[in-house]
Formats: structure tokens, C-alpha cells, sequence
């Protein structure tokens, strides 16, 4: 996640085409955006593990309430601090609906669902997942509120409301809120006793998902909106085979990254692996670390932009923006990795001291974040 945002920052020309478009990508850009499509799904199924471990551990009124608070807090910060952070603006003649507001508006769908048994989540879930994609062909256009709705469901895209203001959908709910409940469905994995047989599970899972998402996209009929093409040159044809839909999540994207998510799974959590133990950090503190870090790489983005340009910075206006950033300034993929590992490196400490500190207020408002 931190690299995507990294490159997004500190890439030159970032965004002057999509780094899995298979006719101007190239491989190392290509896989520096495609380790980073186990992020979404990733959270949104953890999410899921979590809230059933919550209510496991408080019954189903306390979890409940938990979820449905922790869902509007969500929502709210995504409206505000996160946008802040990506923007460094309060200008709210647009609106981003980004994965923390998917993730908040899921966890309240769960609130809402949480009465059923975790089974028929769970089932409930695989149904959302794999039949998703049957509404690709139904589109709304770009106004009004019922095409927002639209949109919010099903519809990645920007919805203009009114002349002055707009909303822009990045991740719409539908598959967010089906992999939430596969994750719920699944938590009574998640037991100490259950170790081993979830370890071999994950592994027999990641090679099945590895193998349905191989059969579905070669029939290439159904389970992503964007089919995949042949290209006289072999690895632009393997680029196209693997650039799956993200916005909205589609089944072939959600298979390939579920795979790569329980074999990882089933690595990280074999004994012989001991970086996870400081790997972990992060996901203690996931919401902390993910809004300081879009804090972080922004401001260190205009620092540089500032030092490098500042024989002519009075006469040019100091970019802000992502892509204003990278549009007048930019580095390597190389240094995008080196800054990358930077931040990671000063961010832990900051992250451990927060853990420590949240852990000595578990009832305080910091359980949220």
C-alpha cells in the first residue's frame, strides 16, 4: 500500500498512463502495481476475520454496535483526514468515495447482516463475489443521485450532482462488502488450536483460486469486464492476461489476489518465518499508520519538489497536488523504492510508541483507529 502511494508521489509521470496498460507498461512498473492489488481485497477480508474474533469475544449486541460505530468513524475520517491528507485542502466541490469509505460503509452493511449465522455470511459473501459481474453491462450515466447510487453499488466513475459539486466513486461496495463477509464467515479459522489445519488449508485454497482464476480467464467470457488480448509481443500478452479490474473489484481480481493473500498466509504463519513478528506492527495499527503515511509521503513530495526547484519556485507555483506533483517533477521506479523503504524505516518507531500507547487505553476513542 505504502509503495502504491509512494509512486503515486514520487514517480515522474505517474499517472500519464495506467502502469498495467500491457501496450505502455513495462515489467517493473507493471509488478510494482500488481504485489500492491493484495492490498484492497486484503483489508476488506481482514476486516471480516476481525469482526468475527470481536464477536466472539463481546456477543453479537457489543460487536454489533462496535461495527456500526466503527463503520461511520471510518467514513468520516475518510471525509476528512484522509482527504485532507491526500489533498492538503478542504475544497468540497468534489468527493472521494476511496477504500477507507468502502471499508467503513461495509463494516455498517456487516452491522446490519450480523444477526445471521457466520455460515450464511459467509455464503452470502461467495454469492456477492462470484455473481457481481453479472451486472457489468447495466451502467448509469454521470448524474443525478440515482446514478450515484448506481455507482456507489456497482459503478466506478464521477457523478456530477449539481454544477459546483461531484462525487467520484473510486471502489464501490458491492464486492468490498462480499469479501467482508467471506472474511466473517471464515474467522472461526483463526484459533490457536486450528493452526496447522488452517496453514495446509490456506495452502490447498491458494493453488484452487490460483487454478479457477487461470480457467476463467482463458475462457475470458466472464469475471472481468476488461478481456484479456493477444499482442505480437509474449509478455505484453502476459500483461494483459493479468491486468484484471480493481475499481470495481471483479471475481478474476479477487481470485488472484486471495490466492497470493492465503499463500502468504500460509508462509507467514509457518514457525520458520520470524519478520512477521515485525511485519505485525503495521497491522496493529493499520488506520494509524495508513493516515499518517499519506501525511508523510505528501509533505516529503513538496519538500523535494521545493529543494529541487527552488531557483525558480518564486516564479512558479509550488505543486501540491499528486498529480500536479508528478506531472512538473519526478523520479526513477528506483528511487520510488528507495523513498519507499525510507519511510517504512522512520514510521516504526512512530508506529510502536502508538501501539504501546493505545494499549494502556483499550476503551478510549484510539480502539477506532
Amino acid at each position: 500500500m505504502a509503495l502504491d502511494h509512494v509512486r503515486d508521489y514520487f514517480l515522474a509521470d505517474a499517472f500519464a498512463f495506467s502502469p498495467t496498460d500491457h501496450e505502455k507498461t513495462y515489467a517493473a512498473l507493471f509488478a510494482t502495481r500488481f504485489i500492491t492489488h493484495i492490498c484492497a481485497p486484503g483489508f476488506a477480508w481482514l476486516s471480516g476475520i476481525s469482526a468475527y474474533m470481536y464477536f466472539k469475544k463481546h456477543g453479537l449486541k457489543n460487536s454489533t454496535s462496535y461495527l456500526f460505530s466503527r463503520g461511520l468513524i471510518l467514513i468520516l475520517i475518510e471525509f476528512t483526514l484522509v482527504k485532507f491528507a491526500w489533498h492538503f485542502n478542504f475544497d468540497y466541490s468534489s468527493l472521494g468515495l476511496l477504500v477507507i469509505w468502502a471499508l467503513g460503509i461495509s463494516m455498517v452493511l456487516l452491522a446490519c447482516t450480523s444477526w445471521l449465522k457466520p455460515n450464511v455470511i459467509f455464503i452470502l459473501g461467495v454469492i456477492i463475489l462470484i455473481g457481481h459481474n453479472t451486472l457489468d453491462s447495466i451502467t448509469s450515466g454521470g448524474e443525478g443521485f440515482g446514478a450515484l447510487l448506481w455507482h456507489i453499488l456497482h459503478q466506478s466513475g464521477t457523478v456530477a450532482l449539481s454544477k459546483n459539486f461531484s462525487v467520484h466513486v473510486l471502489y464501490p461496495i458491492l464486492p468490498m462488502y462480499g469479501l467482508i463477509c467471506l472474511g466473517y464467515g471464515m474467522g472461526n479459522l483463526f484459533t490457536e488450536d486450528s493452526k496447522e489445519e488452517r496453514i495446509a488449508l490456506f495452502k490447498r485454497l491458494s493453488i484452487l483460486l490460483l487454478l479457477s482464476f487461470i480457467t476463467l480467464r482463458l475462457v475470458n467470457e466472464y469475471g472481468d469486464p476488461t478481456p484479456w488480448v493477444s499482442n505480437q509481443h509474449s509478455y505484453r500478452t502476459f500483461f494483459s492476461f493479468l491486468n484484471v479490474t480493481k475499481y470495481p473489484m471483479s471475481l478474476d481480481y479477487i481470485l488472484i489476489t486471495l490466492s497470493i493473500i492465503f499463500f502468504l498466509l500460509s508462509r507467514t504463519e509457518s514457525p520458520k518465518f520470524k519478520v512477521h513478528q515485525y511485519l505485525a506492527l503495521f497491522g496493529k495499527v493499520s488506520m494509524f499508520f495508513y493516515i499518517i503515511h499519506i501525511f508523510v509521503i505528501h509533505l516529503l513530495a513538496i519538500i523535494l519538489f521545493i529543494l529541487t526547484n527552488f531557483q525558480t519556485i518564486e516564479s512558479t507555483t509550488i505543486a501540491s497536488g499528486v498529480t500536479e506533483i508528478t506531472a512538473q517533477h519526478g523520479y526513477s521506479l528506483g528511487v520510488v523504492y528507495i523513498v519507499w523503504i525510507g519511510i517504512l524505516v522512520a514510521l516504526y518507531p512512530l508506529c510502536k510508541k502508538y501501539r504501546v500507547f493505545k494499549s494502556k487505553h483499550p476503551q478510549s476513542f484510539l480502539r477506532f483507529i
